[in-house]
């Protein structure tokens, strides 16, 4: 309890001295002390403040640590107890020790006259000591008690006179009532005569040691034979004293006796000790070597740098990762695996700026070398710590990355290389001209920009295949590349489109290239079957001056100098001029397309969705996606106002794509739409990425394929049967089906029919919209559905007007209509899912 001002406890009024140099320690004894109102306690950290302290001031008691750096514990004690001090000799003294071996300190503290030994581990013990001791009159060192079993009075006396001084004394005169005291009490030592009335001295030690074979017991006689000294002593007695035995003798033999048990305790604890110390040994460095076997078992190389870089510790892992041995290793310095010295001083780099941001880890890819000398990628990890000698080192997990590395390095070279030609791709022409487009906005310097396009190179893809068409494109592209001078760039764009980017050139030297590159072409020609075939060029080109604003820009001038020079008769070369005419039109599809890409980027072209009736299971079977653009202002555009625009530009691909996302997207939020249809564009077919970006579409959304189906027109199914074979072939494999749309609008394609891959043909409206005015539209819609269905596909009538149209479809038997009587092109919040109204 608290004091307070009306009522003191005791232990406000006791003084305490508390002689400890270790800071951590003396707050640890004053916290345990303050809580119970032990207020009164000086702390001082030698034995000479100790000793002023003692002589000053009255204190009642003295916490000492053993380990004091002018004086250790145990003599300051004695100074205590022996009365020289301005002191109590009797002062109560409590040894507070962070290291000590029991017994021998036990025994130590009992010499030199300590109350109470407590290790500081075991503080919890002091406040229960302290209180103790403050309830004791004076100290008094307990005396060691000693039971004497002898019959014989003088030699009972003479024992008691020689010990007396030292010794708690206790006399029997006879064996039971020996026996009888020893239960009792359990004294230090036992002096036992063998001759005894009652029980003799052998019967009574046969039964201490039954019940503590510990007990000293000193044997006594007059008549003792090397026989009998050796059975007592096998039966447990600790030493002999032969009557009439000398007083220093006695007391000899006493001391001895007295501290046997501290000597076999001490050297019991000594050896647990011991036998404990070869324990954790044994388990140190059975964990020592499974942790280093696991290590080595790592497929990582585990390294250990000091901050010089040195190698200070590796596991198994590096010898097989570069051939060097360890022992050649450790020591060196990293920079010797480094594959190039340039590359150390760029890892050094990272390294201090690690450092000095105190990263607690960083990560740092680094090309290491082999034994040959061959390039190792790593990936090093890095994370600061301190071994047991206080050094700050760095740990290193280090991983090889070489296959990682050449697969990045080739996934990098296929980003910016064309996969048919070699040579660089759209997307490295574009970040190209960004560059080139910046230097000369800010450094005036002029480069030119040379846009080339194949003349009638469609038509050896046409007559001779695609196939055929890729090797004269390989080819020339070898040829165009022998000419490039090395800081300029070519790129295939796609097709048989080309481009070339020339740095730091005039108008004159442009041109001048531009004629090469034109009688380099004119002049290729190549052998297909029995023909020789020569092609031509149409060349634009234009300065990059920094006079516009965007590499964009740039580009339009190249492409509207094109389409002049085609347009002007085609195998010519043309330099931008704002002032031609023909770049009125092209503006015009070039500001739609820029149109479209920008409400593409601002999510505002939409679709809407228009149902597709199931005549047999009476219901809405799927939904076709029609496309609409929303003007900034909310207005809802047609696609008859942007696509063709789109398709004479050559950007209908943009908005193939686009559909393709936003139409899987819309499949996943909203589930209603169970199917639809998807419209492509005659130019999506020759797109190398569309089945790509269709199966990326679904792996992002996570739908099932087979609903979605894909549509295009008769004419463009038509146009390259075989390319429309092979991507059809491809849709199916995902998982997706097939529509060809506008069937019959080119009646010779009914011959076709057979040879396309599709699941569902949908009649042109022109056949539909005037069945029931028109015989011959009957005849012949008729018939188109008995073959589409005779061989095995469905039939689907679109422009369905009225109930009259769709009476008659259905009296011949289609499979599916769609039109205005079903239902309008709506947005997906506006769909039911319901049976269409009769």
């Amino acid at each position: 309890m608290l004091s307070t001002a009306t009522e003191k406890s005791p232990a406000a009024n006791t003084c305490i001295l508390v002689v400890n140099n270790d800071i951590s320690a003396q707050q640890k004894i004053k916290n345990c002390l303050l809580p119970l109102a032990y207020s009164h306690v000086t702390i001082v950290e030698s034995a000479t403040n100790a000793l002023h302290f003692l002589r000053d001031q009255p204190v009642d008691l003295v916490i000492l640590d053993i380990d004091i750096p002018d004086m250790d514990g145990w003599r300051l004690s004695r100074l205590i107890r022996c009365g020289i001090l301005n002191c109590r000799a009797d002062l109560p003294i409590v040894i507070m020790a962070s290291t000590w071996c029991e017994r021998i300190a036990e025994i130590t503290a009992r010499e030199y006259g300590i109350n109470y030994l407590i290790p500081l581990d075991h503080l919890d013990q002091l406040p229960t000591v302290v209180q103790k001791l403050a309830q004791e009159k004076k100290y008094q060192q307990p005396k060691p008690r000693v039971l004497v079993v002898e019959d014989s009075q003088d030699t009972s006396d003479l024992i008691e006179r020689v010990l007396g001084a030292n010794f708690d004394m206790e006399v029997a005169a006879d064996g039971a009532e020996g026996l009888n005291a020893w239960k009792a009490r359990r004294h230090d030592l036992v002096l036992l005569d063998v001759m005894l009335p009652s029980l003799s001295g052998r019967d009574i030690l046969i039964e201490i040691n039954r019940i503590d074979p510990r007990q000293p017991v000193v044997i006594m006689t007059a008549h003792t034979t090397i026989d009998q000294a050796e059975e007592l002593m096998l039966l447990g007695a600790v030493d002999f004293l032969s009557k009439p035995f000398r007083p220093e003798q006695l007391r000899k033999v006493c001391d001895i006796a007295i501290r046997r048990e501290d000597y076999l305790v001490s050297n019991a604890q000594f050896a647990q000790r011991v036998e404990s110390l070869q324990k954790r040994e044994y388990e140190y460095r059975s964990l020592y070597q499974s942790h280093h076997q696991l290590l080595d078992d790592l497929q990582s190389v585990v390294m250990e740098l000091d901050e010089g870089l040195c190698i200070r510790f590796l596991n198994r892992t590096w010898e097989a990762l570069t051939g060097y041995t360890i022992k050649h290793s450790v020591g060196r310095p990293i920079e010797n695996f480094i594959f190039d010295s340039n590359e150390f001083l760029a890892f050094k780099t990272k390294f201090t700026d690690a450092l000095r941001e105190k990263k607690s880890s960083t990560e740092i890819e680094l090309c290491l070398k082999d034994v040959n000398g061959q390039k190792i990628w790593t990936q090093l990890k890095i994370s600061r710590s301190t071994n047991s000698e206080k050094i700050s080192t760095f740990t290193v997990c280090l991983d090889n990355i070489t296959e990682r590395k050449k697969s990045q390095d080739q996934l990098n070279y296929l980003a910016m290389h064309d996969s048919l030609t070699g040579l660089y791709n759209r997307h490295y022409f574009e970040v190209s001209l960004e560059k080139l487009a910046d230097e000369a906005s800010h450094k005036n310097i002029l480069h030119g920009l040379v846009y080339l396009d194949l003349d009638h190179f469609k038509v050896v893809n046409d007559t001779f295949g695609h196939q055929k068409g890729d090797e004269v494109l390989r080819e020339m592209s070898s040829l165009l590349g022998q000419r490039i001078r090395e800081p300029d760039i070519l790129c295939r764009l796609g097709g048989d489109e080309f481009a070339v980017l020339l740095q730091d050139v005039d108008a004159q030297t442009l041109n001048n290239f531009a004629q090469e590159i034109q009688k380099i072409i004119g002049d290729f020609s190549f052998q297909l079957q029995e023909h020789r075939i020569n092609l031509g060029c149409s060349i634009g080109i234009t300065l990059i001056d920094g006079s516009v604003r965007s590499p964009e820009d740039h580009f339009k001038r190249a492409d509207i100098a094109l389409y002049v020079a085609k347009g002007r008769g085609r195998n010519l070369i043309h330099l931008y001029n704002s002032q031609d005419d023909e770049t009125d039109e092209l503006r015009m599809r070039i500001n739609i397309s820029q149109k479209i890409r920008k409400a593409i980027s601002e999510d505002r072209m939409i679709l809407y969705f228009q149902p597709i009736y199931d005549i047999r299971k009476d219901k809405i079977s799927y939904y076709e996606s029609l496309v609409r653009l929303r003007e900034t202002d909310g207005t809802i555009v047609g696609p008859a106002e942007f696509i063709p625009a789109l398709e004479a530009a050559g950007e209908m691909h943009l908005l193939d794509r686009w559909i393709i996302k936003l139409a899987t997207r819309m499949l996943k939020d909203h589930p209603k739409l169970n199917q639809i249809a998807i419209n492509l564009s005659a130019q999506a077919f020759k797109d190398e990425s569309l089945v790509p970006t269709i199966l990326e579409a679904l792996k992002a959304t996570g739908i099932n394929p087979n609903r979605i189906t894909f549509e295009l027109t008769e004419s463009a199914s038509l146009f390259n049967l075989h390319i429309t074979q092979r991507v059809i072939a491809e849709l199916h494999n995902l998982g997706c089906s097939f529509s060809v749309d506008d069937f019959g609008s080119g009646f010779s394609s009914f011959s076709y029919l057979k040879e396309l891959p599709a699941d569902y043909i949908k009649l042109d409206g022109s056949f539909i919209k005037n069945l029931h005015k028109d015989a011959i539209d009957r005849a012949l819609v008729k018939s188109m559905i008995q073959v589409i269905q005779a061989l095995g596909k469905k039939a689907v009538a679109e422009f369905v007007e009225n109930q009259e149209i769709l009476d008659i479809l259905k009296n011949m038997g289609i499979d599916f209509v769609q039109g205005y009587h079903i239902g309008r092109p709506i947005p997906v919040e506006q769909l039911t899912l319901r049976k269409f109204a009769q």
